[in-house]
Protein backbone atom coordinates (compact mmCIF):
# COMPACT_ATOMS: atom_id res chain seq x y z
CA UNK A 1 0.00 0.00 0.00
CA UNK A 2 1.73 3.25 -0.97
CA UNK A 3 2.11 6.00 1.99
CA UNK A 4 0.49 9.26 1.31
CA UNK A 5 2.69 12.26 1.05
CA UNK A 6 2.56 14.39 4.52
CA UNK A 7 4.02 17.85 5.13
CA UNK A 8 5.03 18.04 8.72
CA UNK A 9 4.60 21.75 8.85
CA UNK A 10 0.82 21.82 6.51
CA UNK A 11 -0.44 23.66 9.70
CA UNK A 12 2.42 26.55 9.84
CA UNK A 13 1.86 26.60 6.20
CA UNK A 14 -2.13 26.98 6.93
CA UNK A 15 -1.25 29.49 9.73
CA UNK A 16 0.72 31.82 7.15
CA UNK A 17 -1.71 31.34 4.34
CA UNK A 18 -4.59 32.62 6.80
CA UNK A 19 -2.34 35.46 7.81
CA UNK A 20 -2.16 36.47 4.46
CA UNK A 21 -5.47 36.52 3.80
CA UNK A 22 -6.07 38.61 6.88
CA UNK A 23 -2.93 40.76 5.59
CA UNK A 24 -5.01 41.17 1.81
CA UNK A 25 -8.33 41.80 3.39
CA UNK A 26 -6.79 44.85 5.68
CA UNK A 27 -5.75 46.30 2.37
CA UNK A 28 -8.56 46.21 0.24
CA UNK A 29 -10.47 47.79 3.54
CA UNK A 30 -8.09 50.77 3.38
CA UNK A 31 -8.41 50.70 -0.14
CA UNK A 32 -12.21 50.68 0.24
CA UNK A 33 -11.60 53.86 2.61
CA UNK A 34 -9.58 55.96 0.41
CA UNK A 35 -12.06 55.46 -2.70
CA UNK A 36 -14.91 56.80 -0.05
CA UNK A 37 -12.88 59.63 0.59
CA UNK A 38 -12.09 60.14 -2.94
CA UNK A 39 -15.55 59.28 -3.68
CA UNK A 40 -17.06 61.96 -1.43
CA UNK A 41 -14.76 64.79 -2.44
CA UNK A 42 -15.78 64.43 -5.71
CA UNK A 43 -18.98 65.05 -4.73
CA UNK A 44 -17.95 67.95 -3.17
CA UNK A 45 -16.74 69.36 -6.11
CA UNK A 46 -19.23 68.70 -7.88
CA UNK A 47 -21.90 70.39 -5.27
CA UNK A 48 -19.02 73.38 -5.71
CA UNK A 49 -19.18 73.57 -9.15
CA UNK A 50 -23.31 73.58 -9.34
CA UNK A 51 -23.49 76.02 -6.37
CA UNK A 52 -21.28 78.26 -8.46
CA UNK A 53 -22.94 77.76 -11.87
CA UNK A 54 -26.43 78.91 -9.77
CA UNK A 55 -24.56 81.74 -8.41
CA UNK A 56 -23.29 82.72 -11.90
CA UNK A 57 -27.05 82.64 -13.54
CA UNK A 58 -28.59 84.76 -11.16
CA UNK A 59 -25.67 87.12 -11.66
CA UNK A 60 -27.06 87.57 -14.88
CA UNK A 61 -30.98 87.35 -14.62
CA UNK A 62 -31.56 89.68 -11.64
CA UNK A 63 -30.31 91.78 -8.68
CA UNK A 64 -28.52 89.44 -5.66
CA UNK A 65 -29.87 88.87 -2.55
CA UNK A 66 -26.98 89.34 -0.07
CA UNK A 67 -28.23 86.97 1.87
CA UNK A 68 -28.24 84.44 -0.51
CA UNK A 69 -24.84 85.28 -1.50
CA UNK A 70 -23.73 85.11 1.50
CA UNK A 71 -25.33 81.61 2.08
CA UNK A 72 -23.89 80.00 -0.50
CA UNK A 73 -20.20 81.22 -0.30
CA UNK A 74 -20.35 79.90 2.98
CA UNK A 75 -21.82 76.49 2.13
CA UNK A 76 -19.00 76.89 -0.62
CA UNK A 77 -17.03 77.41 2.06
CA UNK A 78 -17.61 74.59 4.12
CA UNK A 79 -17.23 72.06 0.90
CA UNK A 80 -14.10 73.35 0.32
CA UNK A 81 -12.80 72.66 3.96
CA UNK A 82 -14.26 69.41 3.71
CA UNK A 83 -12.06 68.60 0.77
CA UNK A 84 -8.97 69.40 2.41
CA UNK A 85 -9.92 67.69 5.95
CA UNK A 86 -10.35 64.52 3.48
CA UNK A 87 -7.30 64.84 1.72
CA UNK A 88 -5.16 64.93 5.05
CA UNK A 89 -7.39 62.14 5.95
CA UNK A 90 -6.45 60.62 2.96
CA UNK A 91 -2.93 61.09 3.37
CA UNK A 92 -3.51 59.06 6.86
CA UNK A 93 -4.83 56.17 4.95
CA UNK A 94 -2.41 56.16 2.31
CA UNK A 95 0.71 55.83 5.29
CA UNK A 96 -1.40 53.13 6.33
CA UNK A 97 -1.99 51.57 3.23
CA UNK A 98 1.35 51.37 2.85
CA UNK A 99 2.04 49.83 6.20
CA UNK A 100 -0.27 47.32 5.22
CA UNK A 101 0.91 46.77 1.68
CA UNK A 102 4.47 45.85 3.55
CA UNK A 103 2.91 43.89 6.28
CA UNK A 104 1.01 41.79 3.44
CA UNK A 105 4.80 41.55 1.45
CA UNK A 106 6.24 39.74 4.63
CA UNK A 107 3.23 37.31 4.99
CA UNK A 108 3.30 36.88 1.15
CA UNK A 109 6.58 35.94 1.56
CA UNK A 110 6.35 33.81 4.49
CA UNK A 111 3.43 32.00 3.00
CA UNK A 112 6.36 31.24 -0.29
CA UNK A 113 8.84 30.24 1.51
CA UNK A 114 7.08 27.12 3.25
CA UNK A 115 4.82 26.62 -0.25
CA UNK A 116 8.63 26.28 -2.00
CA UNK A 117 9.74 24.06 0.72
CA UNK A 118 6.75 21.71 0.56
CA UNK A 119 6.79 21.94 -3.20
CA UNK A 120 10.54 20.83 -2.97
CA UNK A 121 9.97 18.34 -0.36
CA UNK A 122 6.49 16.92 -2.38
CA UNK A 123 9.01 15.98 -5.20
CA UNK A 124 11.46 14.41 -3.21
CA UNK A 125 8.77 12.18 -1.73
CA UNK A 126 7.73 11.19 -4.90
CA UNK A 127 10.98 10.59 -6.23
CA UNK A 128 11.94 8.28 -3.25
CA UNK A 129 8.40 6.82 -3.97
CA UNK A 130 9.48 6.29 -7.53
CA UNK A 131 12.64 4.36 -6.00
CA UNK A 132 10.88 2.13 -3.94
CA UNK A 133 8.75 0.92 -6.63
CA UNK A 134 11.26 0.47 -9.09
CA UNK A 135 13.10 -1.37 -6.42
CA UNK A 136 9.55 -3.74 -5.56
CA UNK A 137 9.03 -4.31 -9.42
CA UNK A 138 12.66 -5.27 -9.63
CA UNK A 139 12.40 -7.83 -6.73
CA UNK A 140 8.99 -9.27 -8.55
CA UNK A 141 11.03 -9.48 -11.68
CA UNK A 142 13.73 -11.10 -10.20
CA UNK A 143 11.85 -13.70 -8.01
CA UNK A 144 9.62 -14.53 -11.55
CA UNK A 145 13.16 -14.69 -13.45
CA UNK A 146 14.31 -17.39 -10.40
CA UNK A 147 11.18 -19.37 -10.31
CA UNK A 148 10.85 -19.49 -14.19
CA UNK A 149 14.79 -20.72 -14.32
CA UNK A 150 13.49 -23.60 -11.69
CA UNK A 151 15.38 -22.42 -8.78
CA UNK A 152 12.66 -22.86 -6.02
CA UNK A 153 9.20 -24.31 -6.47
CA UNK A 154 6.32 -22.35 -6.97
CA UNK A 155 4.22 -23.85 -4.23
CA UNK A 156 4.56 -26.09 -1.77
CA UNK A 157 2.85 -29.14 -3.40
CA UNK A 158 5.23 -28.99 -6.04
CA UNK A 159 8.16 -29.20 -3.20
CA UNK A 160 7.01 -32.31 -1.86
CA UNK A 161 6.52 -33.86 -5.17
Amino acid sequence: MALRFRFRLQTVLRVRELREREAKRKVGAKLAEIAALDHANQQAAAEIARCQRVLLSKQGDQPLNIRDLAASRGWIAHLRRTIVERQIARQALVAELDALRRALAQARTQTRVLEKLRERRLTEWKRAAGVREQNETDEVAQRLLIHQAGGWPASDDEAQA
